[in-house]
């Protein structure tokens, strides 16, 4: 077959999958990231003419089309759809999940597995932890595992395949958390858009794991000792928010990346550190780690 009919087939297969997968809410991602991967239009076009007498071309051609169809429905998507958390607040919910409180528990722990999807984690509850899913694909695995003063609480996804008659083609939980325990949360997210406003929580570790994505994490200083942050991403857009009362180190070591970071002062590659790190008995330790990535910290 000839590389420009690899090229087109490609391309137009890839675009109207988007279009169709996007309509039904089977896909569950902001797109941000194509403004930082549209370099690699280049990259492409230059194996073009590298390969042109090439076996390889019809390859190159394929994954050309396939490029390309990605980056301008990203930026259609941006520029014309965008994504909303407030939008599908007012449907039902599908499914409702819980555990109770217990005054005895002083430490608790969140896991959250899942693919592609929307995530958030904003209100406060009574309960320990509450969880709502919206959308056909939104279905969990629940359980926790107690100890005399901590539990962990474990959302594993469980869905082996769309229910055409309930619900639209998404996969979204939102997370609500009580303020007394000091928390460790852990994040596997596939590609997503995810809010997660920790201001009101006692966090003494956060990890998140995430592909392509747009994240924003708001972090608080309830804590009154030292909160851990580990972010492992892929091509992705990050916004960190922190406090201006607390200290706080950046670690980054990110391929291809832009950075804006406010209010920190610059140690070298990828470190940077507020002026009143070394004074602050509360701090807010954060190494990030990515492929194709955008990240912005601003204090607050």
């Amino acid at each position: 077959m000839k590389s420009g009919q690899m090229f087109w087939g490609f391309f137009l297969l890839t675009l109207g999958a988007l279009f169709l997968f996007t309509k039904y809410d089977m896909i569950q991602s902001s797109f941000e990231f194509v403004w930082n991967i549209w370099p690699l239009l280049f990259v492409f076009w230059g194996a073009m003419v590298i390969f042109k007498s090439s076996f390889v071309r019809p390859v190159v051609s394929a994954l050309f089309g396939i490029f390309l169809a990605l980056l301008i429905f990203g930026i259609i998507h941006n520029a014309f759809w965008g994504f909303d958390f407030d939008e599908g607040s007012k449907d039902h919910f599908t499914d409702y999940y819980y555990e109770d409180f217990n005054p005895a528990y002083k430490s608790a722990s969140l896991e959250i597995n899942s693919g592609a999807g929307q995530f958030s984690i904003t209100n406060t509850t009574d309960k320990l932890v509450e969880g709502k899913t919206y959308g056909s694909l939104a279905e969990y695995d629940f359980h926790s595992e107690k100890s005399d003063s901590s539990v962990d609480v474990i959302f594993d996804y469980g869905k082996k395949g769309p229910n055409f008659f309930v619900g639209k083609f998404r996969n979204r939980l939102d997370v609500s958390l009580n303020v007394l325990p000091v928390w460790d949360i852990t994040l596997n997210i596939g590609a997503s858009k995810s809010n997660f406003d920790l201001s009101n929580f006692k966090v003494k570790n956060l990890d998140l794991h995430t592909g392509a994505t747009s994240t924003k994490i708001k972090l608080g200083d309830k804590y009154d000792q030292t909160t851990n942050v580990g972010v492992d991403m892929g091509a992705a857009s990050l916004t960190l928010e922190v406090p201006q009362n607390v200290g706080c180190e950046i670690q980054s070591d990110m391929a291809l990346a832009s950075k804006h970071v406010e209010g920190f002062t610059s140690r070298g590659s990828g470190h940077y550190i507020t002026d009143n790190f070394e004074n602050s008995t509360k701090r807010i330790l954060i190494d990030v780690k990515g492929g194709v990535s955008s990240l912005t910290v601003r204090r607050y």
